[in-house]
């Protein structure tokens, strides 16, 4: 029977706090908290409970995976930041898997399907796939006019841009498959399934924010900054 790093994989990107354990016989083990913000507070009392679980160490851990964004700029940088100082302690790889492409691995095997996301100020991230984890376009963030373009009712959605398609355009809504906890987020379970096999250097663990940042300069305090 084939033997696969022990992998722990990290979520902070979207409104969730999870991780997960794949053991070196396929044995999973995950935690997941709806959460849209206190990451950092959260995370490692969680990856220490998940450890317990497993009957794990740290120094068990042989590979990191985390999710690298689109997502909440501070919970990716969290998880990015936890996934890195932890890779450095243990001396083990570090993968970072764009949320488009870890959402995918939700999606079917041998159907072509888009992965859609909810950016707000009218916008949506799209990627289009031919298949789990191959993708046939790059991501990238398209106004809602556009977002749908090339789409039709029989096209196959999955992310929480999913209802919004289904409703706009009659397309299939992929989350409803799915269970109801878990839809619109990244299965945890299956991203770390996905780490222990993915080339490291294919996936370095950078954020991947597909449009330019929104911060704005503070005018509103006794001393203005710029």
């Amino acid at each position: 029977m084939a033997s696969y790093p022990i992998t722990l994989a990290l979520d902070t990107a979207q409104a969730c706090c999870q991780c997960a354990l794949i053991d070196a016989d396929g044995t999973s083990y995950s935690m997941s908290e709806a959460l849209s913000r206190g990451h950092a507070e959260h995370l490692f009392d969680q990856i220490d409970a998940l450890l317990d679980n497993a009957q794990r160490e740290y120094d068990d851990v042989e590979r990191i995976v985390v999710t690298a964004g689109p997502g909440s700029f501070t919970g990716l940088r969290v998880g990015l930041a936890a996934a890195r100082g932890l890779a450095v302690a243990l001396d083990v790889p570090c993968l970072g898997v764009s949320t488009l492409m870890a959402l995918s691995l939700s999606g079917k095997h041998k159907s072509p399907f888009t992965v859609l996301i909810d950016a707000r100020r009218n916008q949506h991230y799209r990627q289009d796939f031919s298949a789990i984890a191959t993708p046939v376009s790059k991501p990238k963030a398209i106004d809602n006019e556009r977002a749908l373009d090339g789409l039709s009712n029989s096209s196959e959605i999955l992310g929480s841009g999913a209802a919004w398609a289904a409703e706009t355009i009659g397309a299939q809504n992929l989350e409803l498959a799915r269970d109801a906890d878990q839809r619109t987020f990244v299965n945890i379970v299956k991203l770390a399934e996905f780490g222990q096999t993915a080339d490291p250097k294919a996936y370095p663990p950078e954020p991947c924010y597909i449009r330019d940042a929104d911060a704005k300069p503070q005018t509103k305090k006794l001393i203005e900054r710029i």
